[in-house]
């Protein structure tokens, strides 16, 4: 996770527990995308939300920071509804997601949907997890 700020400590470490559980959790960042997609995704990313909006069909519109750049892109609405994430996605809080479709419309604008098979787990920054 590196000196990054954004990640505060008793976060950090529950996504550190969280990753080696599952065997390492971060492979790649928004910065170098083009390196880390297969096959239009990302295989596994930790962002934490920075900003959002909710939009007029339930979504929320959101802007993410990863290790080392920002993202734009959406959480579908039943993530927050379905899921019980609903009430743990606020801004400071630590997103675990896989296979997360990435959109380009340019070659240096990309843009990613979060949805439910995308979840993996949210982590506050007091370091407890949803």
């Amino acid at each position: 996770m590196g000196g990054d700020d954004d990640f505060t400590r008793g976060q950090r470490l529950s996504i550190v527990d969280f990753s080696n559980v599952d065997g390492g959790i971060v492979s790649g960042c928004f910065g170098d995308i083009k390196k880390f997609i297969k096959n239009g995704e990302l295989e596994k990313v930790v962002a934490i939300i920075k900003s959002f909006t909710p939009n007029a069909l339930g979504d929320l519109t959101v802007t993410l920071k990863g290790l080392s750049s920002t993202i734009s892109g959406s959480i579908h609405y039943k993530v927050l509804t379905e899921e019980g994430f609903g009430k743990a996605i606020t801004v400071g809080v630590a997103l675990i997601l896989h296979n997360v479709y990435v959109f380009s419309s340019k070659q240096s604008t990309h843009y990613i949907n979060i949805t439910k098979k995308n979840m993996v787990n949210v982590f506050r920054k007091d370091g407890g997890s949803s």
